[in-house]
């Protein structure tokens, strides 16, 4: 295949993980056909730039179960070395946040101790027991000297994860941990290439990136009986039986499951702007990922660093705790702690919103029925009070929904993915409005609150919710495909009493909408990108970090500052992951009423004589 604008190198050898198997909706096809080839790189070529701070979760938890397993080492000396250790864990990679190294003991222990459990059992059922494997298992095919249809001389296939095999190697065992709990199944096509690679996967030392393998293959002399996967839960050490299969069935599953996902990845087409832009190689030459340079005036940061992505939500934990963010949304850590009804009940609101605006044909919500409590009850996690709100909120929506009376020809997306790349900070910006639609040749990006509070009047609604600032900047650089006098931005916040929800318009086009979203953007992204270490931030927000157990401060400031009950705390719920708690909002702004029944009696944004042509 030919390859990608902006991308060098030699295409005939492809290297596949069981990720590549996994299907990814989001994923770029270019990149993934790209990333999926070593020996192509970028063109003109991206540094080598390190981390400030290690930011695969696994590295230390790896290198300490590396000195258990390989080295002997006794795991309170192990903890030991954690406790002591103030930047590099053992030498190797970036320097380790001290949370990151409390959480690497805490799961090293689950670890450990969930082996010992499943060897005991494994060998009470009469299967011999496993040891660790030091060197990697892959199973590369002979190089040859003419390339097949996709242009490929060689294979090599990877695994990850923890490897075991018993001493007479016909029993073959891989842990793969996850961050919280046990993953109860993953998909086919992924776990078929995982047993293929264990059957024929040889150990194999690590190389340098971008270098090519030996030209011969792998060869495995005695394949082994029994193959089996388990998925660990480093939060609370629970274990999941994945797959337990023989070399015949593991074979068939390959050739069924994973070849059609592993063709497709390797010679998939087209570009699909996203979280791919980040480490993909054919970024410079990318016509499809929108360009917006000088978007909020920011500086590179000093040192540089390699490119990143960021979102409103990643500003917004930042500025609220750098350790946060750093531990939450980059490690993704996890106690397994539960959002609180405030959380909850906004992802209520906002499933029944997504569902109901996704139907085609469009239809308003003023023609439906809104679910009653008993319904939301029903479908969620919601307790009596909380699902009474939900409800009451939906049903205020019902005036406020942006398709009643919308024209069969007006274009609607629902949690539509914005991506635009700033070149000077190599920035990804990425957002997504819980609705963008047309209305008479305008684009609207509407943005839906759940609120137990009025707005307030002293606080700008720009940096109340900075979501209202960025997509006003995106509409302004033409990020969304539309000129910014004929956008605008909304804000719909749903309160639980009739009659309190407002409908709250920005214009785009005004010079002063977009200084002031300049600088509310920038007083966010500024301190984010120039950050190196994530110190610790404490305050009330610590009572729902999903990373405080490992967090000295944080788990200081709780001790000190018991949380009385309290109702449940706003939450912008359209860009909280699931696994990242709700976050404290700024105090609201109230307003006089401006929402209407239908797309002809809409408020006019700030600045314009009229809301229609």
């Amino acid at each position: 295949m030919q390859n990608p604008s902006g991308v060098v190198g030699h295409d005939w050898l492809i290297k596949a993980s069981p990720r590549m198997a996994r299907p990814d909706d989001a994923a770029c096809p270019t990149h993934r056909r790209t990333a999926m080839r070593p020996l192509l790189v970028a063109e003109p070529p991206v540094p080598f730039r390190p981390d400030p701070r290690e930011e695969f979760p696994f590295a230390p938890l790896f290198t300490a179960l590396d000195l258990v397993e390989h080295s002997g080492w006794p795991i309170e000396r192990v903890r030991e070395e954690l406790r002591n250790t103030r930047g590099p864990f053992r030498g190797w990679g970036a320097p380790v946040h001290p949370a990151h190294l409390a959480w690497t003991a805490h799961a090293l222990e689950r670890y450990i101790a969930a082996r010992h459990q499943e060897q005991a059992a494994a060998v009470e059922a009469g299967l011999p027991p496993t040891e660790p494997v030091l060197k990697p298992w892959t199973w590369r095919t002979l190089r040859t000297d003419t390339p097949d249809p996709r242009g490929v001389r060689q294979y090599e296939h990877t695994l990850w994860g923890r490897m075991y095999a018993s001493q007479d190697g016909m029993v073959r065992d891989l842990w793969l941990p996850s961050l919280g709990r046990a993953k109860t199944g993953r998909p086919d096509a992924e776990l078929a290439a995982v047993a293929k690679v264990m059957v024929y996967g040889a150990p194999t030392p690590r190389r340098k990136a971008r270098s090519e393998p030996p030209p011969t293959a792998t060869d495995v002399v005695r394949p082994p009986g029994l193959l089996r996967v388990f998925d660990v839960g480093c939060a609370d050490g629970s274990v999941q039986g994945l797959l337990s299969t023989d070399p015949a069935e593991a074979s068939r599953r390959f050739t069924e499951d994973a070849v059609p996902a592993f063709l497709s990845a390797a010679t998939g087409t087209g570009v699909r702007p996203g979280e791919s832009c980040v480490d993909c190689k054919a970024l410079a030459s990318c016509t499809d990922l929108k360009r917006t340079p000088r978007l909020w005036n920011g500086r590179p940061p000093v040192p540089v660093r390699k490119r990143r992505s960021i979102s409103v939500w990643d500003l917004r934990l930042h500025a609220e705790c750098p350790a946060q963010y750093h531990l939450v949304r980059r490690l993704h850590l996890n106690d397994l702690s539960r959002e609180n009804q405030g959380a909850q009940r906004g992802r209520a609101v906002d499933a029944w919103l997504d569902a109901q605006h996704a139907e085609r044909p469009t239809r308003g919500c003023r023609d439906r029925q809104p679910p009653g409590p008993v319904d939301i009850r029903a479908r969620t996690v919601l307790d009596d009070a909380s699902a009474r709100e939900a409800a009451a909120m939906l049903a205020e929506h019902r005036l406020l929904c942006p398709l009643n009376g919308l024209g069969a020809d007006e274009e609607v997306l629902v949690q539509h993915r914005v991506t635009t790349y700033v070149p000077e900070l190599d920035v990804v910006v990425l957002a997504v409005p819980d609705l963008v639609y047309t209305h008479r040749g305008r684009w609207i990006w509407r943005e839906t609150k759940t609120s137990a509070r009025p707005l307030w009047e002293r606080e700008s609604l720009l940096r109340t919710y900075p979501q209202l600032a960025l997509g006003v900047l995106l509409f302004h650089a033409g990020a969304v495909g539309a000129e910014p006098r004929r956008s605008w931005v909304e804000l719909e916040h749903l309160r639980e009493g009739h009659g309190e929800s407002r409908l709250e318009p920005i214009d785009p086009g005004r010079a002063e909408n977009v200084d002031e979203a300049r600088a509310v953007i920038a007083e966010l992204a500024q301190p984010l990108l120039d950050d190196t270490t994530y110190e610790p931030r404490t305050g009330r927000h610590c009572h729902g970090c999903q990373a405080r157990t490992w967090c000295r401060p944080g788990t200081a400031y709780v001790t000190d500052h018991p949380r009385p009950g309290s109702p449940a705390v706003d939450t912008p719920y359209e860009e909280t992951p699931r696994h990242v708690p709700d976050e404290q909002l700024a105090p609201d702004r109230l307003s006089a009423p401006g929402a209407a029944s239908s797309p002809d009696a809409r408020p006019t944004p700030r600045g314009e004589a009229s809301a229609h042509d």
